[in-house]
């Protein structure tokens, strides 16, 4: 029997990279959140700060902070001189998947952070042999972490909240815990902290304190170490993280620990 496999994101990310592993295993797809574009004053002065020049380097962490961005900025009319004036500074984007969000609405990217973690992004960037002003393009949610690592590498950085994440509680959530239930789910993807936490406390409203208990016997992947430790103090096991925090990575791993 075909094991059955949720992804708990945004299939249009994932689905490039699953090609190879359809004939193997049945893989459905189930969003705990849906990031909204942040559209207010912090955005236009953005806008205005980067055609001035002042940034040397802008940073996307995730491939919702490309497209809300693209999207306020298509709003404002305001796409192509975005485009012009991110060929005059350089883009960092965290994994291909961030990259090729970015080709694909018309952003040059300057270098790729080899891991989707707030670590290997802040080595990755602290790698630049200059400093000056850094732009964070990120959730409104996001880490301090980030902000303290490059800060104490000497950036001027500043915090662009371009989207803000809603936990999403429809059709699709209530039709996966109804299967988890039911025990037809044979592993779980969780690629984020954010998807994690989101995806626990919707668990939670279902099952309350036995929440972790309705997780056993499923086969429990993490994209990171971040999101592993979210997990684990929700009191829920990790199975399955692979060694670098890369999603096709992770679909192998997760694929070899399941024997298909």
């Amino acid at each position: 029997m075909r094991k059955q496999v949720v992804i708990l994101g945004p299939p249009e990310q994932w689905a490039p990279l699953l090609r190879d592993h359809r004939q193997l295993i049945d893989i459905t797809f189930a969003q705990p959140l849906r990031a909204v574009p942040r559209d207010d004053s912090v955005f236009s002065l953005f806008l205005v700060d980067l055609l001035s020049g002042r940034y040397a380097m802008l940073v996307a962490t995730c491939p919702m902070a490309i497209e809300a961005a693209v999207a306020m900025a298509r709003k404002r009319r305001m796409l192509d001189r975005l485009r012009e004036a991110v060929v005059r500074t350089e883009l960092v984007v965290i994994g291909e998947r961030t990259a090729q969000g970015a080709a694909r609405n018309g952003l040059t990217v300057s270098s790729i952070a080899p891991e989707a973690t707030t670590d290997a992004l802040i080595e990755h960037v602290n790698r630049s042999p200059h400093r000056g002003a850094v732009a964070l393009l990120r959730s409104d949610q996001g880490s301090e972490r980030m902000v303290r690592g490059l800060q104490a590498a000497g950036w001027e950085v500043e915090d662009v909240p371009v989207y803000t994440l809603l936990l999403d509680e429809g059709e699709g959530m209530q039709a996966l815990l109804d299967r988890i239930e039911d025990g037809e789910v044979d592993a779980l993807v969780l690629p984020t902290p954010a998807h994690a936490q989101a995806f626990m406390l919707q668990l939670q409203e279902r099952c309350g304190d036995g929440a972790p208990r309705m997780l056993e016997g499923i086969t429990i992947a993490a994209m990171g170490r971040e999101t592993e430790e979210w997990l684990e103090a929700f009191g829920v096991k990790v199975d399955v993280r692979p060694e670098r925090a890369e999603a096709k990575m992770l679909l192998s791993t997760l694929t070899d620990r399941l024997g298909v």
